[in-house]
């Protein structure tokens, strides 16, 4: 990813035009407008980073080192760092305010919505390798003692959920892999989209959350506490 220019056209193309779009029509500035017309967009953006780092791993030339990552935990948590990393990074290091300094990451202090730039990016890796039948998700049994520590946390499913897990229909496949989805691999372009589609799921009902859906009113409950007791 560092030596494509896929990711800078995509993020610098997007910068540009919003930034001469808001310059024009600065009234819309406002976190409510932006978030809930700007979300697909974002959703998208994020799942071409997780997808694209994810997809790294079909490279033959790829360093030993990253390709260790190349495991079910590893997914996960490039696709956590690929959606969020900079947020955070930028956030702890207030580098959207001209004084630079470092403060508590955001992510330490995050509730379910607020983290879900994080886990919504480890969701979209989860969906585009086990939906493509990524090599990391393959297994070759079903017993947990046999797969061993490189395949956590597959080998914590419950027995129960092990049922559901069955040799994929395609006739290619070895007969002993066991995968999340039995049906065949999705093509590399589907499994993108689903991962984009998981995104805008979680943004929009992030959106949804904390701008649209009506607050419960606890003025009341306050009252009570604060209310002298009468003598």
């Amino acid at each position: 990813m560092a030596y494509s220019f896929q990711p800078y056209i995509n993020y610098l193309g997007v910068h540009l035009v919003l930034t001469g779009f808001f310059n024009l029509f600065p009234s819309l500035l406002v976190p409510k407008v932006l978030d809930t017309f700007l979300f697909p967009l974002d959703s998208l953006l994020r799942a071409i980073s997780v997808t694209g780092t994810i997809a790294l791993f079909d490279n033959p030339n790829l360093s030993p080192a990253f390709r260790s990552m190349n495991t079910p935990f590893g997914h996960l948590l490039l696709g956590a760092l690929a959606s969020a990393s900079g947020g955070i990074s930028m956030s702890s290091f207030s580098l959207f305010s001209p004084e630079w300094r470092f403060s508590t990451p955001p992510i330490l202090n995050a509730g379910l919505w607020t983290s879900a730039d994080v886990w919504g990016g480890a969701l979209a890796a989860l969906l585009f390798s086990v939906s493509t039948h990524s090599q990391a998700f393959t297994m070759p049994t079903l017993d947990p003692s046999k797969l061993g520590r490189a395949y956590f946390p597959l080998n914590l499913i419950p027995g129960f959920f092990r049922l559901f897990l069955q040799p994929p229909l395609s006739s290619t496949s070895k007969g002993s892999d066991f995968h999340l989805l039995a049906s065949s691999a999705l093509s590399i372009q589907h499994g993108k989209a689903l991962a984009a589609i998981a995104l805008m799921a979680v943004f929009g009902s992030r959106v949804l959350y904390t701008h649209w859906l009506p607050r419960t009113p606890q003025v009341e409950s306050r009252k009570l506490k604060t209310k002298p007791a009468k003598n």
